[in-house]
């Protein structure tokens, strides 16, 4: 199963100034852009249907206007039908399932819906931490009962015929410091992440590394990473440790944990989560406000930023460009301080995607309020003329927020999330 798990696989380049420096003789290879859209997947509830997402027709509009086409959800039960998940199945979202305690069932549910919508089950997933809700089995408990039902899970699906390319994600909330392997028992191993402090997901200047630190204990299992659970929720809240933010902070540190976790070589991340369940008008109760969009469906801006940012990427001309490029592109930043991040990508069309952001802090814990830094301004040296360069900023829309053209060099004005710098060379 490692070839078929493998097929996630990313290249990934984040280096600091000196690499780059160092790199840009040679070029620095750069994702495909639809491969990273690919790695986006956000959380659904269909089952929850005492709340928002009790009308499955909104959450299929809600997740097309996102353009995210890969969702993660609990083993159906019995408050929504199965034609629930089916209906979504057949608009194109590919589901990863975690798998509930009567494992011939759930299969068989998942083996009723790829048959109604072929290529819809994209992973099974182990048990959901089992830290916080454990599990039993085989007449064990604890973590030797996730690790034995694990193993059994994996084998089970494994012996079914229809799910001979459908991956298995690890169960989650065990210490993985105290097992060895994962062989035979998942061909992705899994970790949840959610920045606390307000901090953001993967660098500040105290040290926090909270994607790093996830999976510290799992990279040496040697399997692709998936990351099933990552989110902000927006109460903005002062204090220490489990605190919410604003809307425009949940932005910020979603687009950022998203490209961060490619930098991390993490195949796949489930954003927690697509909708805020139920109405909580007194903010009393964090787990009703990870939603990227309200309970009344509307979006909040970590939406409109998500939406924005895939039809920027997604956005290609018809005609081609950088043919001689082969999927590389020389580059210098200079003056780059080490809070900041980098990922090249290439669109079909050829034109090349420099996303640059600077994970300076962007919440005071203290006031619970936002910090608004002012962006660094970084110098570019493409090492021969780009015809065309053009910065978005998907905060701000769609449109380029500057264009030159004809330059070898320029500035960009890096913030605290993601601006994507487009470039064309002439053939």
């Amino acid at each position: 199963m490692k070839q078929l798990a493998l097929a996630l696989g990313l290249s990934i380049v984040c280096f600091t100034a000196q690499a780059a420096e160092a790199s840009s003789s040679a070029g620095v290879d750069a994702l495909g852009t639809g491969k990273f859209i690919d790695t986006i997947g956000i959380n659904i509830h269909v089952n929850y249907t005492d709340g928002a997402y009790a009308d499955v027709g909104k959450v299929g509009e809600r997740l097309q206007w996102l353009g995210v086409k890969h969702v993660r959800d609990n083993t159906p039960g019995t408050s929504a039908p199965l034609s629930a998940y089916i209906h979504l199945a057949k608009l194109g979202f590919r589901y990863a399932f975690i798998i509930d305690d009567n494992f011939p069932r759930a299969l068989e549910l998942y083996r009723q819906i790829n048959a109604a919508a072929p290529g819809s089950i994209a992973a099974i997933e182990g048990y959901n931490e089992i830290n916080n809700w454990p599990v039993t089995y085989a007449g064990l408990s604890g973590q030797q009962a996730g690790l034995a039902g694990q193993k059994a899970l994996y084998e089970l699906v494994r012996s079914k015929p229809w799910f001979t390319n459908v991956p298995v994600y690890d169960l989650t909330g065990f210490d993985a410091k105290s097992v060895n392997s994962r062989s035979g028992a998942a061909d992705f191993v899994n970790s949840h992440v959610y920045p606390q402090n307000g901090q953001q997901p993967n660098y500040d200047k105290w040290g926090s590394v909270w994607i790093d630190w996830a999976f510290g204990d799992v990279r040496k299992f040697k399997l692709p990473m998936v990351m099933t659970e990552f989110g902000y929720f927006t109460i903005p809240q002062s204090g220490w440790y489990v605190i919410g933010v604003d809307e425009a902070t949940q932005a910020k540190g979603t687009l950022n944990g998203l490209l961060d976790a490619v930098n991390a070589g993490i195949s796949r991340t489930y954003i927690y989560e697509l909708l805020d369940e139920k109405p909580d008008p007194k903010q009393l109760d964090a787990g009703m406000h990870y939603g990227l969009f309200k309970v009344d469906y509307s979006p909040k801006k970590a939406a409109f930023a998500l939406r924005n940012f895939i039809a920027i990427l997604n956005a290609n001309d018809t005609q081609k460009v950088n043919a001689s490029a082969q999927g590389r592109m020389r580059f210098t930043l200079a003056d780059w301080p080490v809070s900041a991040r980098q990922l090249l990508m290439q669109k079909p069309d050829g034109r090349f995607v420099l996303a640059l952001w600077n994970e300076v802090p962007f919440w005071d814990r203290e006031k619970g309020k936002p910090i608004d830094s002012a962006p660094i301004r970084v110098p570019v040296d493409f090492g021969k003329t780009a015809s065309v360069v053009s910065v978005y900023d998907p905060l701000a829309g769609t449109a380029p927020v500057s264009t030159q053209r004809n330059v070898s060099q320029t500035s960009i004005d890096v913030p605290d999330h993601p601006v994507l710098v487009e470039v064309t060379f002439p053939n």
